[in-house]
């Protein structure tokens, strides 16, 4: 089902009617309004949340039918509060390291990208939700942030972590680098300057995230993970101080300059697979997108990409989840 597009008071939103159709530039060119003092561009994900397991949990609202019997959309509700109440720590502990300028963009695909409550959300915030969005996790960054923030962040695909997986992928890597969620959304910010300041998810993510970058992010531990639909756990409360607490030290250090943003030589070669678990009548729509982009295809489902710009790959990303999202 494609979601309605919605003004929401007082918030800036980037959210877009659903289209099997190529990118319209004039979206890709609009711009989060500019606000002054140091600014902060924050990305929450659910899979990496302090206490969710299982997709079960994380994928009601316009999925819930997939998940009838074991879920609700009540029970879904709790969820979405809290990666709400995760991003409004981070909010505050950035403001009372100085910071003045706060941008939340929907990292959660579930639901179609709309899983903050924004009624519940700091007022000072701005957010980006919906679907589909032109850079997906970073739609709406540009050089004029001072930092890049992950909360609820999950490891790669084939890692072990709770729920680990990338985008459409089983595997993405530019230049021969493997890159996770947070890599590949690190190297479009990094291009412009922004550097990654605070990674929080399980501890595989956390650590697999710091071999990536090599830049020294603060890492926030959510949950340990100990299988793909387990972890150990604490309570939302103790979590929600961990990223207060945590944010204020990032603003702080990245004040200092202590945080270089993630490069990659240009040209960026990117080659990625398909997840092999999606049916192969779903892929139908790869053929436009591998002539728009001119794909090279090296087997059934996997691609390489040759591109100077980072943003050209946050694109890609884009079509690639309208043709798996549909």
């Amino acid at each position: 089902m494609k979601p309605n597009c919605t003004t929401l008071a007082l918030l800036f939103t980037l959210a877009l009617c659903g289209s099997a159709q190529a990118q319209d530039p004039a979206f890709a060119s609009k711009r989060v309004p500019f606000e002054p003092g140091f600014r902060v561009f924050i990305v929450p994900d659910m899979e990496g949340m302090g206490s969710t397991v299982a997709q079960w949990e994380i994928l009601a609202g316009n999925e819930g039918e997939r998940y009838r019997g074991r879920s609700s959309t009540d029970y879904w509700e709790h969820y979405r509060r809290m990666v709400t109440q995760e991003a409004n720590a981070v909010i505050t502990g950035s403001r009372t390291a100085g910071a003045r300028s706060f941008v939340v963009n929907e990292g959660h695909g579930g639901n179609l990208f709309a899983n903050v409550l924004p009624w519940e959300l700091d007022p000072q915030a701005i957010l980006i939700r919906g679907f589909p969005k032109p850079m997906v996790m970073v739609t709406g960054i540009d050089s004029t942030f001072g930092t890049l923030m992950f909360t609820g962040a999950h490891a790669n695909a084939g890692s072990k972590g709770v729920m680990s997986h990338n985008f459409a992928f089983d595997t993405f890597s530019v230049n021969g680098k493997i890159l996770n969620e947070v890599g590949i959304n690190a190297l479009i910010a990094g291009e412009m300057g922004v550097s990654v300041s605070l990674v929080a998810g399980d501890d595989v993510l956390v650590e697999e995230t710091r071999r990536m970058l090599d830049n020294g992010f603060i890492g926030v531990v959510q949950k340990i993970a100990v299988g793909s639909n387990a972890a150990i756990t604490f309570s939302p409360q103790r979590v929600q101080t961990m990223l207060r607490d945590s944010a204020a030290e990032a603003v702080r250090r990245e004040q200092r300059g202590d945080f270089k943003p993630f490069t990659l030589p240009k040209p960026y070669r990117v080659h990625f697979k398909v997840r092999a678990s999606y049916p192969e009548e779903l892929l139908a729509g790869m053929a436009d997108v591998e002539r728009r982009y001119n794909l090279q295809k090296v087997s059934p489902r996997s691609y390489d990409f040759v591109t100077s710009d980072a943003r050209q790959i946050a694109y890609l990303l884009d079509e690639i989840e309208r043709v798996v999202l549909r």
